[in-house]
């Protein structure tokens, strides 16, 4: 038998083979016994037919009918027996038997790419660290207040305590309201870090039942008219921040009083950055990664996750009143989908290169984590997730990219975040200098002049 592996492009390889009369034979023969199970000739029960009689009537159909599987057998024993990493079934290119002479075999197959890891240690990398101002803190404090505030019917609206319910309606340039673009009932807190200058200054000290008209932006940014109605005002009450107030607001029963509760704060608002900062650290590397040791991996891989990714996508958005074109949803996606089939196969390499494993400890240490939040025992948490294995892939997901950013050269930057309000006052603050400055360059050029 003659066989040939021929290297195509893009992980793509055609197998050729070809085999003599003398190799074909056997095959034959264990396809006319087979045949022999199912013939049915008149005399003779079915299976029972004499084999020298199926031989003498059925021959030559059995070789053209057996081709194929020959075919399949040969190419898959090959495959088998030098270890070769097919991805796929492989596709048959061309069957050409010459009959008592000899079968021509072609099939072109896809193999699962090796991967040579070129660097995967010092790369280079920057790591945010957040700052949290106390401004957040305030903010969040806020918030929280708010949201178990209680209140009370008003006439007016006289400080930012309060808030308005309001219908409004967008004009056209001559005053009439533009049908489609009206809204009633909307609730708007007075006091929102959120709320634009525009309508801030529209609603404060606003009356019930008073009309008025705003200008400001839509959402592209394009100025309109607004004609605001009030049909509300209540003013807001906030809870006492006590001890019963604290264990509402934040489910926990192990702080008294504000200064522990703004501790806390800290820690959740610091938690909530800092898993945002090793997000795009994780983004990052793992980008980085995969340029510095590029690979060509299969097409039919990255179609079966292309497969797979819309399949998701189509679940997630059933009922919808929208058609998803599934051509449009891959060739959108196809680049994104490539990249991650490429960080699957280099990860598996850097697993298998590094030994990274996933321990009872590592498990534990999850289940810790996971409980503290229900403040539930982490002998218990680690009874559910012992066993599960999605939780250890997840684990090991991140043994990973931990092994990835402790091996990389990483410059750390400070970035301070402040609330919306703070940044809006520092800006206003900023633009008053340089109004000063340019009012000083214009004076000493006038005194110039």
């Amino acid at each position: 038998m003659e066989i040939n592996i021929i290297d195509k492009e893009n992980c793509k390889k055609e197998f050729d083979a070809v085999l003599n009369y003398e190799e074909l034979k056997p095959h034959f023969e264990k396809a006319l016994i087979e045949y022999r199970k199912k013939a049915q000739i008149p005399g003779f029960r079915k299976g029972k037919v004499p084999l020298e009689m199926v031989r003498k009537l059925y021959w030559d159909a059995v070789e053209y009918s057996a081709l194929e599987e020959i075919a399949n057998e040969v190419f898959k024993n090959h495959l088998t027996e030098n270890n070769i990493p097919i991805f796929g079934t492989g596709s048959l290119l061309n069957l050409d038997y010459k009959p008592k002479e000899k079968l021509i075999i072609k099939v072109e197959f896809e193999v699962i790419p090796t991967v040579e890891l070129k660097q995967i240690k010092d790369i280079e990398l920057t790591k945010t660290k957040y700052v949290i101002d106390d401004s957040l803190i305030d903010e969040e404090l806020q918030y929280m207040k708010l949201k178990n505030a209680t209140y009370e019917m008003d006439g007016k609206a006289t400080d930012d305590n309060y808030m308005v319910t309001l219908n409004t309606d967008e004009l056209d340039d001559a005053g009439n309201v533009i049908e489609g673009r009206s809204q009633k009932d909307v609730k708007l807190f007075i006091g929102s870090e959120y709320l634009s200058k525009e309508y801030y200054d529209g609603i404060k000290g606003l009356k019930e039942n008073e009309e008025r008209t705003i200008d400001t932006k839509n959402e592209q940014g394009e100025p309109v008219k607004i004609k605001l109605l009030c049909t509300k005002v209540e003013k807001i009450i906030y809870p006492e921040i006590n001890e019963e107030t604290i264990a509402k607001m934040t489910g926990r029963d192990d702080m008294k009083t504000e200064e522990e509760l703004r501790v806390y704060l800290r820690e959740e608002i610091g938690k909530a950055y800092n898993d945002h900062g090793y997000n795009a650290l994780k983004n990052k590397v793992v980008s980085e990664v995969v340029k510095l040791n590029d690979l060509e991996i299969p097409e039919s891989y990255v179609e079966d996750m292309l497969n797979d990714y819309f399949k998701s996508h189509k679940a997630e958005h059933k009922g919808h009143n929208h058609d998803i074109n599934e051509q449009d949803f891959k060739n959108k996606n196809r680049a994104e989908v490539a990249f991650t089939g490429k960080w699957f196969l280099i990860k598996d390499k850097i697993i298998q290169q590094e030994n990274i494993q996933v321990i009872d400890d590592d498990v534990r240490a999850f289940a810790e984590e996971a409980g503290k939040p229900y403040n539930l025992p982490a002998d218990k948490m680690y009874e559910i997730y012992k066993d599960n294995k999605d939780v250890r892939h997840n684990i090991l997901d991140k043994k990973v990219i931990d092994f990835l950013i402790e091996n990389a050269k990483v410059t750390e930057i400070e970035e301070v975040k402040k609330s919306i309000k703070k940044l809006a006052e520092e800006k206003k603050k900023e633009t008053k200098k340089e109004s000063k400055k340019e009012t000083k360059k214009d004076k000493k050029k006038e005194e110039k002049e």
